[in-house]
């Protein structure tokens, strides 16, 4: 499967320069300002929404003046407000904002925290006796949030940073859960700079685990015991949006990307949006195999809590099933995935709904296909094509279920 066309969008018409081969130039330009001369680069990330904005996060291999090569990582946006003083360029008439990471306007502490002095400070105010650290940058979505690994040869931590304002719900998260769940503890926080430090846990991911092919894993009882930790929910409790709420939002940007799925697209949602759920049940809100610890059989770590709140318990079965799935899809390790999937879908179905959590994890691969053209995979169409066949084998099944 081939694109159907070069992606147009009127509305965002910035969309065919940032993702054509004018990007190049407007690259060269920006950082041939700076001292540096473009050898080549690459699409790394696009937030597209369709009829509004396009973000695109760029991988540039560059020389400067010096000779010295680097790899940097640039940030096109068009269609959203920029803060005051973010470098706005016009092309082809278009106004394009560019940045340069880690200098985002949106995330003010990520500059400090990404520099090794800046780190080691921040380390220090923590307790740690270091004046050095190697900085890792773990996780980047432009505008929205960074994860970094900060490592002095005594210490380890992991640094999130958010847009300023939601630095204090993610501080107040972690420190409930951790009171009942084996969530990182917050060693400190900053309201301004949008920055949570948290404690580095022990094991490795299920994710991980499954791809070497371990024979060793945790019990679906073991997982569901997990999320039976969690706190109950009360009326200050936010909610969590379930996959089948998502999948007419999923289904514009897939519309746009591959039309020629459109027919496909538009059963798929008609399908999902139907008898839907609301629950309070406590939730992870995007429980998968890599937000998973595990060492052996035991789960020692859940990470990425900033999505927990109150909604189906069926839709975090529905989130591991969803993205097992999907990584089975091109995993050499399939039938681990399969086989462990399996086991889970035998223990869930017992807890709830069997027909509404096929449903659910119909829609969590819903939203995983938009996936490979987020990330520019090299087969993107053909990929998203098999993504949404998998998620209407999962309606299908959930058809035969209830005739």
């Amino acid at each position: 499967m081939i694109p159907d066309k070069e992606l147009d969008d009127p509305k965002v018409p910035a969309l065919r320069t940032l993702m054509g081969g004018e990007a190049g130039e407007l690259l060269s330009t920006i950082l041939g300002e700076a001292g540096g001369r473009v050898r080549s680069h690459r699409i790394g990330q696009v937030r597209y929404v369709p009829g509004r904005s396009v973000t695109v996060q760029y991988r540039v291999d560059v020389v400067w003046q010096s000779g010295k090569p680097t790899r940097e990582v640039m940030v096109a946006t068009s269609g959203i407000d920029v803060p005051d003083g973010v470098p706005v360029f016009a092309a082809d008439g278009v106004e394009i904002a560019v940045w340069r990471f880690p200098n985002d306007p949106f995330l003010p502490g990520l500059a400090k925290v990404n520099d090794p002095e800046g780190a080691a400070t921040l380390l220090s105010q923590l307790g740690a006796q270091t004046d050095r650290a190697q900085v890792r940058t773990r996780a980047y979505r432009a505008g929205r949030r960074a994860v970094l690994e900060v490592s002095t040869p005594d210490a380890q931590i992991f640094i999130k940073v958010v847009r300023p304002g939601r630095a204090a719900a993610l501080q107040q998260t972690h420190t409930a859960l951790s009171e009942h769940v084996p969530v990182p503890h917050s060693l400190g926080w900053s309201r301004d700079q949008g920055i949570v430090a948290l404690q580095a846990l022990p094991g490795r991911t299920l994710r991980k685990a499954l791809e070497s092919r371990s024979s060793r894993l945790p019990s679906p009882a073991a997982l569901v015991g997990l999320l039976d930790g969690f706190p109950p929910t009360d009326a200050d409790t936010s909610p969590v949006s379930g996959p089948r709420q998502r999948v007419a939002s999923h289904a514009r940007l897939l519309s746009a990307v591959t039309p020629s799925l459109s027919e496909r697209l538009n059963r798929i949602v008609e399908r999902l949006e139907q008898d839907q759920m609301v629950g309070s049940d406590p939730v992870h809100g995007d429980f998968h195999s890599s937000q998973i610890l595990t060492s052996g059989s035991d789960v020692v770590g859940l990470v990425d809590v900033d999505t927990a709140g109150s909604g189906d318990r069926s839709d975090d079965f529905a989130s591991l099933l969803g993205h097992l799935g999907t990584l089975s899809l091109s995993s050499v390790a399939r039938r681990d995935f399969d086989r462990y999937g399996a086991e889970l879908i035998a223990e869930f179905d017992r807890l709830v709904d069997p027909i509404g959590l096929r449903l659910g994890v119909a829609g969590v691969i819903f939203g995983l296909a938009t996936g490979p053209f987020r990330v520019q995979l090299a087969k993107w169409p053909a990929d998203t094509e098999r993504r949404v066949a998998l998620a209407e084998r999962w309606i299908d099944s959930a058809d035969t279920l209830s005739a």
